[in-house]
């Protein structure tokens, strides 16, 4: 067992609300116009980010409305989420890279709004419950969607790439997921992103750095960046991306067991989360 650290810089989110699952809209399709997300202060000027993935298109300077939904699943014997998946296209993605996912208790995958009616209806016919949170990005650095806590001395385990099997303890932390986010000149209205799992640590210091001959005071968290489990997908203005458990999470302590499964009061829930990202203005870089 080990513990590994990493520096990892964060912007705050906004809590927009909560409720069961009770409009027909696609998610991210709220007609309420989002509130302006702060940074956090102090913190160091935005720089142009790079594209997630390996692409070589120019990148633009961009604002970006992320709506997220968090959907609460009771598990009784099934996993009901498991459903979902017949209206969601996890084929747009790396087949090795996702049947790692799986091993690991993931699923990410690419829905169009078309798919969400059905997608509503398995969720009312199985008692989901729901939460939104809406995030407005003007400064290209990646947005942090938080899914719970863990304790100090939690064990995890990690299935690698090459096949091995690796594990760990957490210290108390905050299970995440990093969503980093571009747009290409060519069609600004795609939005790349990469989705990664993310662990941060509750401790935290601060630390002075130089940027152009500027001093700033950044926030310097302790963590975990699964960078192995990291996928990127390109969406197109009508598409929401989703993230939720695989059948693998009945396994305790891997990655996907820990960030999309819960118990409260002997009850067990599984997580899925919709986000859908819509470009607010574009700027050119």
């Amino acid at each position: 067992m080990h513990r590994t650290q990493r520096t990892i810089f964060t912007i705050g989110c906004i809590v927009a609300g909560c409720g069961f699952l009770g409009c027909a809209n696609v998610p991210g399709m709220s007609a309420a116009p989002p509130k302006q997300e702060p940074a956090t202060p102090p913190i160091a000027p935005p720089v142009v980010r790079q594209a997630a993935g390996n692409t070589t298109d120019p990148v633009a300077v961009v604002t970006v409305h992320f709506d997220v939904l968090r959907i609460e699943l009771p598990v009784d014997r099934i996993q009901h989420s498991l459903t979902l998946w017949n209206h969601i296209d996890e084929s747009k993605g790396d087949p090795g890279l996702t049947a790692l996912l799986a091993r690991n208790g993931f699923r990410v995958g690419v829905a169009d709004q078309d798919a969400w009616p059905a997608m509503k209806a398995i969720l009312d016919a199985n008692g989901a419950r729901t939460s939104r949170r809406q995030q407005t990005a003007t400064d290209g650095l990646a947005r942090l969607i938080s899914v719970g806590e863990v304790r100090d001395g939690d064990t995890y385990f990690i299935h690698r790439s090459d096949g091995g099997l690796s594990g760990g303890t957490f210290d108390a932390g905050e299970m995440l997921f990093r969503i980093d986010y571009a747009t290409t000149e060519a069609d600004p209205s795609r939005v790349i992103l990469r989705v990664t799992p993310e662990f941060r640590a509750k401790r935290m210091d601060t630390k002075r750095v130089d940027q152009g001959g500027d001093i700033y005071t950044i926030r310097d968290f302790d963590g975990i960046t699964f960078s192995e489990l990291s996928t990127t997908w390109t969406l197109e203005p009508n598409q929401f991306i989703v993230i939720g458990p695989s059948r693998r999470t009945d396994r305790g302590y891997l990655l996907g067991t820990w960030w999309l499964t819960s118990s409260l009061n002997m009850e067990h829930f599984e997580t899925v989360l919709c986000i859908t990202p819509r470009v607010v203005r574009v700027g050119q870089s």
